[in-house]
């Protein structure tokens, strides 16, 4: 039988286990809260308990209510505690001094405080890692024995203490949760979610509420549209069927690694890679699981885009012939199957002594040496072409390196493709030109053949006269001094050699050139030589013809005969604008001048020049002004190509004589105008 002392002391500890047992699923404040006051406040034989916390920031230092209990009010009193609660400055120093320290508050007079009037009133401090973090209050105690309830309150003391530290590491570990950037959740195993972040609500779509404290699967509905076992379930609970159902599923001790696709997640779904993990209690019994992932979508995508750009790219490069390889301290790393072949050798054999070998010995050199200056840091591209032997001969190769970082190593990426056809093409597309060339030329020289005749025709006409006056004075028996016949003859030789100086140029002119080679070409000579060959045909056409010939004009690099060519065209053409202006006075200017470290040549006339609407067609192919037989419209496109070819350039415009006036630009130094 236990004695009064006895049931006094097994009601305290009933008392306790009942708060402990209310503690242990309460959360913080609020109405739960109140009800664990409860079995304090009864079984203390009639205690009222209030609850508060301390609040702390860098502005206020402040209490707030968390729970009290009981609520009603008591008769004569209009409440049980004060309707405003003290601030932490409101309480006396000396209390606050000995509640920091962890010390009781004992007022066992009736009395009036800052916690109201009471018959009795007990504060007791609530200590958090040393620091005040709460009050607990107890007043209007009856009838107890001191010596127990003293215990008693420091056991409570302590359950409360214990019960805020269990919180506070409860709002650490949700605030983790929640700072964590990668979308996590925490799963109970009884199958109901306890935490689901922000970072979750943002992918899914799905906020908290929804979520939190639901089972049956609910947490799935957001991944997959429908009620199923994941990953969180199948760590607690494996299921071979929905584990197949992964791409990639991998167990390792307490921890899942898996690549899923859940469909259901906005804009058509994603791709998560995934980690699942147990949950154990301090006792080591499993508790639940905690699933946070990580959205690859974009990751797989780019992934699939590279590869099926570096798949595209070796097809591309194979399939147009291009050798591709890659060069990290003279050592191959990488070769396609273009350059395998043009090696001869089989895939993973290949090095740059085998590639070496193929190359011609007159180019083997040049290129060893500026791949060596690649690699060490001499320069970091090139370009060059090169001769290879092959067995059906030699051909060309176009090559190209660039010098990037491969694995942090300096590397060398060399391209080459065969151009050997690309060449063939372009040397006959060469003398096509060349041949162009030369009927334009041998067209001029039709359209001036008149002209040309004229020339010819003069001293064969005086040399006639000359020689048929000697002839009828023998027949008359004139007596013929030595120096008479001397000056006949010595002007037979001047028209004689006028004759071979006009057929010099015209056959010049008409010879089909094919000599690659250039030379220093003075353009008062080409001016000159034109004229030597129409110079009289202007006259007789009524033309004026005005020289200006800058006598100390530098020279520029190209072929006579071409330049010849274009001064033949652009004469050509205003002799025939002036044919057909319908003017008594009709001029033509020809100039030679510097500007601009450009060589010009300058052929105007005072014609009626071109119609604005056509200027800019005026070089097309096959554009004329002139009647179907009189011109081909090639002319002047053959002029721009030829002096464009001389680095050049080729204008028009209309000038203040009313005609137009054609300008040719040619560089002095190799330079382009």
């Amino acid at each position: 039988m236990l004695d009064e002392q006895g049931l006094e002391f097994r009601q305290w500890i009933d008392a306790l286990g009942a708060l402990g047992e209310s503690l242990a699923g309460c959360p913080c404040g609020g109405h739960e809260l109140g009800r664990a006051l409860k079995p304090l406040s009864e079984k203390s034989k009639g205690w009222a308990a209030l609850m508060l916390l301390r609040f702390q920031d860098e502005k206020v230092d402040h209490l707030e209510l968390l729970a009290e209990y009981p609520r009603e009010r008591r008769a004569g009193k209009e409440s049980l505690w004060p309707h405003e609660l003290p601030e932490i400055s409101g309480i006396p120093a000396k209390w606050l001094k000995m509640l920091e320290s962890g010390q009781a508050i004992w007022e066992r007079q009736p009395s009036k405080t800052v916690f109201g009037a009471w018959e009795r009133l007990c504060v007791l401090p609530l200590r958090l890692e040393g620091e005040l973090s709460g009050l607990l209050c107890l007043g209007d105690y009856e009838e107890a024995s001191e010596g127990f309830l003293e215990v008693f309150l420091k056991s409570v003391t302590v359950v409360f203490e214990l019960w805020l530290g269990w919180l506070n590491q409860k709002k650490r570990l949700e605030d983790f949760i929640q700072f964590m950037p990668n979308p996590t959740f925490v799963m109970h195993k009884a199958g109901y979610i306890t935490a689901w972040n922000r970072a979750t609500e943002e992918m899914t779509g799905w906020e908290a509420e929804r979520i939190l404290n639901k089972g049956d699967y609910e947490h799935a509905i957001p991944y997959y549209g429908t009620r199923r076992p994941i990953l969180c379930n199948l760590i607690l609970n494996p299921d071979p069927y929905w584990e197949s159902t992964y791409p990639e599923f991998h167990r390792v001790g307490n921890d899942l690694y898996t690549l899923s696709f859940c469909p259901a997640l906005p804009e058509g779904g994603a791709y998560l890679t995934t980690k699942t993990s147990k949950i154990f209690d301090l006792t080591g019994r499993l508790w639940g699981a905690i699933h946070t992932v990580r959205d690859v979508t974009r990751e797989r995508q780019i992934e699939k885009s590279l590869h099926r750009s570096e798949s595209m790219y070796r097809a591309i490069t194979d399939f147009a012939g291009i050798g591709m390889m890659l060069l990290q301290k003279w050592k191959v790393i990488y070769y396609n199957e273009q350059m395998s072949r043009f090696a001869g050798t089989t895939q993973g054999l290949m090095g740059p002594e085998e590639f070496l070998a193929r190359i011609h010995p007159e180019d083997r050199g040049t290129l060893r040496r500026s791949l060596e200056r690649l690699l060490e840091g001499g320069q970091d591209s090139l370009r060059l072409e090169i001769r290879a032997e092959q067995e059906g001969g030699i051909r060309h190769y176009q090559c190209f390196a660039q010098v990037m970082e491969y694995e942090e190593q300096p590397t060398v990426y060399f391209i080459m493709d065969d151009i050997t056809e690309q060449k063939e093409l372009a040397h006959k597309a060469r003398l096509n030109e060349l041949r162009m060339y030369h009927e334009d030329r041998l067209t001029a020289l039709g359209v001036m053949a008149a002209g040309i005749a004229h020339e010819l025709n003069q001293p064969l006409n005086t040399i006639r006269v000359i020689t048929e006056g000697l002839l009828f004075g023998r027949d008359e028996g004139w007596s013929l001094e030595q120096e008479e016949l001397y000056e006949n003859l010595e002007m037979v030789s001047r028209q004689v050699m006028r004759m071979s100086e006009v057929i010099r140029n015209i056959r010049d002119f008409a010879r089909e050139d094919r000599v690659q080679s250039e030379e220093e070409v003075n353009p008062n000579q080409a001016v000159e030589g034109v004229f030597s060959m129409i110079g009289r045909q202007l006259e007789a056409h009524g033309i004026k013809v005005q020289k200006l010939l800058d006598k100390a004009i530098p020279t520029v690099k190209g072929r006579l005969s071409r330049l010849e060519q274009v001064v033949m065209n652009m004469i050509v053409n205003a002799r025939q604008a002036l044919d057909d202006c319908g003017k008594e006075d009709r001029e033509l200017r020809v100039q030679t001048f510097s500007l601009d470290g450009c060589v010009c040549i300058q052929v105007g006339d005072n014609a009626t020049g071109i119609e604005p609407s056509i200027m800019s067609k005026i070089f097309d192919p096959f554009f004329t002004t002139k009647e179907v037989g009189k011109g081909t419209g090639l002319g002047l496109t053959i002029s721009q190509s030829i002096v464009a070819e001389m680095g050049g350039c080729m204008e028009v415009f209309n000038n203040e004589q009313g005609g137009a006036t054609f300008l040719v630009k040619l560089p002095v130094k190799g330079e382009r105008c």
